[in-house]
């Protein structure tokens, strides 16, 4: 049992010494720049470098193009008239062996470039229709490329006569093929994922490997110890020689493996949303170190130095090969002479006296009337904006590129341009990873800090934040927009900030040498402060031994009482004042009703309701009063009455109105007597009741019959005298002869 459990625990540790590590460093290298092909439309698929490394070579359609790789200018250009696969340097880089599309009615599809006369070779030899990559023997004896019997060809260099075939074993097109190092073996693999190891007589090697998928890569190691392949869909497998599986990883979509000439490490190159070089231990494959790429990858070709990877060309399959590296100095860094902006270039060699992302032969931002190449343009040069949050200093480095390196960022990663003439922001979060991820974090981070000093308090543990800021996102090629990216850092402030605080900026960093920003102008820098109250101060500050070092000063908000506060204060200042005020005023209210109660008589229910009673019994009796007295007269049909004229006194009778017409006089009737009366509520009276012999005095109003009321202290109207209704304004007195019934005397 203890002999199972030290074989269980010896199994793990080889596992996890085996197992690969997914984290891996930058390599420290950045874009640098790219070749440009002469077709604007140019769709680069290959790229490869001579021995020396002074040559690029490149395809894109029937074209091969050879620049300058220092000056990158165009050399020469070579038109094939057929689809290219792929091309190749010698390893003495005389020549440069291209397959191209085998035609039928054309056979001879291998075409050899002399680079020292800038001519084809009259040799020529057949390919296959299908894909697939060409190389060379160590020696640069041999080349070996697909042919159309879904096998391989051995070719002899000088006259391009075939050697021997490498036929028999694959059933499909054969994509990838290769020879190894010291020309012992050569290898095949094709596009159903047979992979074939055959010996330097052509016979094959009794080693069975199949991956199952399509090969697109294959290559050996230094001293021929093993060799790795690549799928279409990014697994990377390495085998022994004689056939044993050592190591497989996915690596996602990918274009090709290369080992290293001198070192176990094995390069791959991704090429999915997020493109990139690996460099992976080629024991173990764990991750080493590796470069994000700011475009599309097709083919690639390196340059090492010591063992260690010193430049690579990436094609773009863009009009560009792009070029990544360590970034060098600029050309006159250090040399003596007069240097405006303090990068220190002479401004005799630098293109950009003031530092203001415009060349000086088309600088013409200024105002004024001085020279515009030394006035800098303040939207464009560098910037750094600092603020406060709570006990955390946040430092925002911004930059600005040059209007021809913006074009150039956004024809490499021109995917969705093609479709829609604008970059998407997928092509955008590309380009700010391939930024971010390439630059050295601490490196800048340190350098930062030591900049920066307090008047109170240190600052540490900065977090760095990378992004792009403008110029890509939904950008044309040609916009004048300028390409803008920032580095964001949040300090903490060590102990707490306490204010005022000022800050210093003891120098001007730069980390041209380990970021992007080699590429863009780092002097002079826009000190922008954002102040508590949220205001901007800005300071142009000029790099030079001379110019006065930038202070920032940040002190405390004045409190600006507002009017509730006010209110509230002085009420608590004049708490007890204020309540004796309300209790006074209280008091006297409650006096002031006391004393008017008293005053006021307030009657038992019973006393009410007996005058209430007798009140209604009293006009209960002068109604039927009334009503004996005001009866309609009945006719008289006694023949011993007659009628007798007898004069009256005068009644008082409303006139006419002076506006009323005779025809609209009514007909006297009987019933006129007999309006209806209007009923009026009665209202309660309190207080004393006046008496006399009679009873109780009234002072209420009364109805009549003729539905009027008699309202007290007006003239009372008897009931010999009627008023009619009439005019309201004059009354007239009127005599009017009464018939009266008399009886007849015998």
């Amino acid at each position: 049992m203890a002999a199972d459990m030290r074989t269980s625990i010896l199994m793990m540790l080889i596992v996890l010494l085996l197992a690969p590590v997914t984290a891996a460093s930058s390599s420290g290298m950045n874009f640098l720049n790219a070749t440009t092909a002469t077709a604007a439309d140019a769709y680069t698929n290959s790229v490869t470098t001579n021995a020396n490394n002074t040559l690029i070579a490149s395809s894109y359609g029937t074209f091969v193009e050879i620049h300058n790789a220092s000056s990158l200018e165009l050399i020469e250009r070579f038109s094939l008239e057929r689809e290219i696969f792929d091309i190749d340097f010698s390893p003495d880089g005389q020549y440069i062996a291209v397959s191209t599309f085998a035609d039928t009615t054309v056979p001879n599809s291998i075409r050899v470039i002399n680079v020292n006369d800038m001519s084809f070779k009259s040799e020529m030899a057949r390919g296959n229709i299908r894909p697939g990559n060409i190389d060379w023997s160590y020696d640069g004896s041999m080349l070996i490329a697909p042919n159309i019997n879904n096998g391989a060809s051995v070719f002899n260099s000088t006259h391009m006569g075939e050697i021997f075939g490498l036929n028999g074993i694959h059933t499909s097109d054969v994509t990838c093929v290769a020879f190894s190092r010291t020309g012992e073996f050569m290898l095949t693999g094709d596009e159903l994922g047979r992979l074939q190891l055959w010996d330097n007589t052509g016979e094959p090697i009794d080693v069975e490997i199949n991956v199952d998928e399509e090969i697109v890569g294959c290559d050996f190691s230094d001293m021929d110890v093993k060799f790795a392949a690549a799928t279409k869909s990014g697994n990377v497998y390495s085998y022994t020689v004689s056939g044993d599986l050592l190591q497989s990883r996915d690596f996602g979509e990918n274009f090709g493996v290369r080992w290293s000439y001198t070192e176990d490490i094995l390069y791959v190159l991704e090429s999915d949303s997020n493109p990139e070089l690996k460099a992976i231990d080629g024991s173990t494959f764990s991750d080493l170190h590796s470069t994000r790429l700011v475009h599309m990858s097709l083919d690639f070709s390196i340059i090492e130095s010591n063992g260690m990877l010193a430049k690579f060309y990436v094609s773009t399959n863009t009009n560009h090969i792009a070029i990544y590296g360590s970034p060098p100095y600029p050309e006159g860094y250090g040399m003596m002479g007069s240097d405006l902006d303090g990068d220190n270039v002479p401004d005799t060699l630098d293109m950009d006296d003031d530092g203001d992302s415009f060349k000086d032969d088309w600088d013409f931002n200024c105002l004024n009337v001085t020279l515009c190449s030394r006035e800098p343009d303040l939207t464009t040069i560098r910037s750094i904006v600092v603020s406060l949050d709570s006990d955390t200093l946040i430092v925002e480095d911004i930059y600005t590129m040059s209007s021809e390196n913006t074009y150039m960022f956004r024809n490499l990663s021109r995917r969705s341009i093609l479709a829609d003439q604008r970059i998407s922001y997928e092509e955008t979060n590309m380009i700010e990873s391939a930024f971010c991820n390439n630059m050295d974090k601490n490196d800048y981070l340190q350098r930062l800090e030591n900049s920066l000093e307090l008047s109170f308090g240190e600052v540490a543990n900065g977090t760095l934040q990378c992004e792009i800021l403008a110029g890509l996102s939904f950008s044309k090629t040609f916009d004048k927009e300028q390409l803008q990216f920032s580095f964001k850092t949040s300090f903490d402030v060590s102990p707490n900030i306490s204010l005022p605080l000022t800050i210093y900026f003891d120098n001007q960093i730069s980390v041209l040498d380990s970021s992007i920003t080699h590429m863009v102008e780092n002097h002079p820098i826009l000190i922008e402060q954002i102040t508590l109250e949220g205001d901007s101060l800005t300071t142009l500050w000029w790099n030079s031994d001379g110019d006065q070092k930038p202070q920032l000063n940040f002190t405390a908000i004045p409190q600006q009482a507002s009017q509730i506060n006010t209110f509230v204060e002085l009420l608590n200042d004049n708490i007890i004042l204020i309540s004796a005020s309300v209790t006074g005023l209280t008091l006297l209210i409650w006096v002031l009703i006391r004393r008017r109660n008293l005053n006021s008589l307030i009657l038992d229910d019973s006393e009410f309701d007996e005058e209430l009673n007798l009140e209604e019994s009293m006009e209960q009796s002068y109604l039927e009063y009334v009503e004996d007295e005001y009866t309609k007269p009945q006719p008289i049909v006694d023949d011993g009455f007659t009628n007798l004229q007898v004069e009256d006194e005068p009644i008082i009778t409303e006139t006419i109105p002076s506006e009323e017409r005779p025809t609209d006089r009514r007909a006297f009737m009987i019933d006129d007597d007999e309006e209806v009366s209007v009923k009026r509520s009665v209202r309660r009276r309190t207080g004393r009741v006046d008496r006399n012999a009679q009873g109780p005095i009234m002072s209420t109003k009364r109805k009549r019959l003729d539905g009027k009321l008699d309202i007290p202290g007006e003239k009372l109207i008897t009931a010999k005298k009627p008023v009619r209704k009439g005019t309201k304004d004059v009354l007239t007195s009127k005599k009017v002869r009464r018939v009266k019934t008399v009886k007849k005397d015998d």
